[in-house]
């Protein structure tokens, strides 16, 4: 009984990293030294809900064995999972920013990760400023650039992925303050772009707010079947992107493997 309350109390206030910010290279095996133009890329988006799920390894090997881009959110790497992740990484480039940790000591990190087949330029990290109420952690995102058929790109000649998690449990004001992080950093940014995540925008007025910075540089809201998780018609999980061509959306939902569909879809660089 006192383990049980002790693991509750952690969970209502877990750990963070000690600098406010850090990066686990998960895998760093990726091959592809850049990105083609013309040629369909197969990108995944999920919010993994922790990995709690039975079938939650299971479900994400089978639906990014050809992925060039998966972007995870909730992602945990739990000690228990570090070889699966490792072997289901394998040939990739894979790492995850830590918003927080799920267990004492530092174990089990928890945040973002952004896993490529394409040997990134340069990755960023964006900490939100306002935590959530109850356990007083971040939300985080990652800035990833890849070349486009070159090596040695210029800016313009890259593609500059976002893989966010949008605070939850907060009034407008905190989540109007991450997506002006997010403007701030991608309007400086001449070439394509993928903006993607569980945005929580479950009320109007988030979905407003995020629809205007998207169009604030020249984002398009990319639309899928039916089975995002939504609420109140709202939908959580979104894609925007600039510089390409969507095709090929589908929504795959499987409540044994998480509480949120995986968004797959294929990106044409033009």
């Amino acid at each position: 009984m006192n383990r049980r309350i002790s693991d509750l109390a952690y969970r209502l206030r877990p750990e963070q990293p000690p600098e406010g910010l850090e990066y686990i290279s998960i895998s760093a095996e990726a091959q592809r030294p850049f990105l083609p133009k013309g040629v369909p890329l197969n990108i995944a988006v999920w919010n993994t809900f922790k990995g709690r799920r039975e079938r939650y390894y299971d479900f994400l090997a089978e639906k990014t064995a050809d992925a060039e881009l998966i972007l995870l959110q909730e992602f945990r790497h739990d000690p228990f999972l570090e070889a699966s992740h490792r072997d289901m990484f394998r040939g990739r480039d894979a790492g995850m920013a830590v918003s927080f940790y799920t267990r004492p000591n530092q174990e089990a990190p928890t945040g973002v990760c952004t896993v490529s087949s394409t040997r990134s330029m340069k990755t960023l990290f964006l900490l939100s400023r306002y935590l959530e109420p109850v356990t007083k952690t971040p939300k985080m995102a990652m800035c990833t650039s890849y070349p486009i058929e070159c090596v040695d790109c210029l800016p313009e000649q890259t593609l500059l992925v976002l893989n966010s998690h949008g605070i939850n449990f907060r009034l407008r004001k905190p989540f109007l303050d991450q997506m002006l992080q997010f403007q701030e950093h991608l309007r400086h940014h001449q070439g394509p772009i993928i903006l993607v995540g569980d945005f929580n925008t479950w009320e109007k007025g988030r979905v407003r707010i995020l629809e205007s910075v998207a169009r604030s540089i020249g984002l398009t809201h990319i639309r899928f079947p039916t089975g995002i998780k939504s609420v109140s018609g709202h939908e959580l999980d979104r894609v925007y992107v600039r510089g390409g061509e969507a095709v090929q959306q589908r929504v795959f939902a499987n409540p044994d493997a998480s509480d949120h569909s995986l968004l797959s879809f294929q990106f044409i660089l033009t």
